[in-house]
């Protein structure tokens, strides 16, 4: 049968078209940058006492016709943020950076603090909650080991419970109030200083961290607080992240002025989100290097690579004639090789304009991330 050029330009059309299909598409990874908080922002969603006021987030009530007494709030971001992948097993690193004050307005007696934390997709404040140690982040009754509302969250404690060390502190807690790992918080709340603190999670060392202002009566002071842990461990795929704060028979005001993050773990579009609250099992098995910065690379290089096999088809099929029985026949094999080799030079072009945007979008995405939270 002859091969004519209609028919390797369908075949080329039809290979190109299966490979768009079949490739899945990326989205930037989450970022943004609130310098203030407003009614009308429907990125920031509130629940409980929470509410925005005066260009910031109140995190439990702060009205001087309301109680203030056994106030909790929580206010997370609309999004969810796809904290690891199941079928890679890589997890994102992430940094936020926000500003916040804990103000007892020069009492003496106050409590008890807030928290930033992640928590399964779809998370809210436990209906039962009205212990304030709880931070609004568990159950009264799993305050340290909260197995049906998990979560990782960092602390800036100012009450003493009987779980918790003398002094106020900033601890990491995961699934329980009992930190695994505090350090003293040189803090000034009856004075209603405003604090800074920075969380990053490194996935390669599975670091969490946390840097954050104290005072002395002179100068500020930059504190740190950091754990070992691996984040599949205790959350699922998908999370829901943001601010829980709480007070209880004594009084205090929680107030976030200013909040950025950023995470790097590309989102495949294709990818179902999972049901609210489910956790998979993670596998044991250990951790693989994480390459989440090439993978828009690695997906041109597979694009790359099946488009030129099957122009090699092509190419195959214009060459399967066993000979030319007359001067046409040599001219129009003529014909269709310089067609087959326009054909490589415009998909070779095309090959290698993808590659580049693959990298110079992966390029920009990371200078820009470290520029925001270096």
């Amino acid at each position: 049968m002859a091969v004519t050029t209609s028919m390797v330009l369908s075949f080329v059309t039809t290979t190109t078209t299966i490979i768009l299909l079949f490739t899945p598409p990326y989205v930037a990874p989450l970022s943004f940058q609130k310098t203030g908080f407003s009614p009308n922002d429907g990125d920031i969603r509130y629940e409980r006492d929470a509410y925005p006021s005066n260009n910031a987030i109140q995190l439990t009530t702060n009205q001087r016709d309301v109680s203030a007494l056994v106030s909790i709030g929580r206010a997370t971001y609309s999004e969810p943020l796809h904290l690891w992948d199941l079928g890679s097993r890589n997890v994102t690193d992430f940094s936020t950076r926000f500003t916040f004050t804990i103000n007892s307005l020069n009492s003496s007696r106050y409590g008890d603090g807030l928290a930033f934390f992640l928590a399964p997709n779809g998370s809210t404040v436990p209906n039962n909650v009205t212990n304030s140690g709880t931070l609004g982040l568990t159950r009264n009754d799993e305050v340290l080991n909260s197995s049906r509302n998990p979560f990782v969250a960092v602390e800036f404690d100012v009450f003493q419970n009987a779980w918790d060390p003398r002094n106020e502190h900033v601890g990491i807690d995961i699934s329980s109030m009992d930190s695994v790992r505090n350090v003293t918080w040189r803090s000034r709340i009856r004075e209603g200083k405003t604090y800074e603190a920075v969380i990053r999670y490194d996935s390669s060392l599975n670091n969490l961290s946390v840097v954050f202002t104290g005072f002395s009566p002179t100068n500020t002071l930059y504190q740190r607080v950091s754990y070992i842990v691996d984040l599949r461990d205790h959350l699922p795929e998908w999370v829901t992240f943001g601010f829980s704060g709480a007070t209880g028979n004594t009084e205090v005001i929680h107030s976030i002025y200013t909040w950025d993050f950023s995470s790097n773990l590309a989102i495949n579009e294709n990818t179902m989100e999972p049901d609210l609250g489910t956790m998979p099992n993670p596998s044991p098995e250990t951790k693989p290097k994480p390459n989440k910065s090439k993978a828009g690379l690695v997906a041109g290089l597979v694009i790359g690579c099946v488009l030129l096999v099957s122009l090699g088809l092509a190419l195959f099929m214009l060459r399967k004639k066993k000979g030319f029985k007359t001067e046409d026949d040599l001219h129009n094999a003529a014909k269709h090789r310089a067609l087959a080799m326009d054909i490589i030079q415009i998909l070779q072009s095309s090959c290698f304009i993808l590659l580049q945007y693959q990298v110079v979008f992966l390029s920009l995405w990371k200078l820009t991330a470290e520029i925001n939270f270096s």
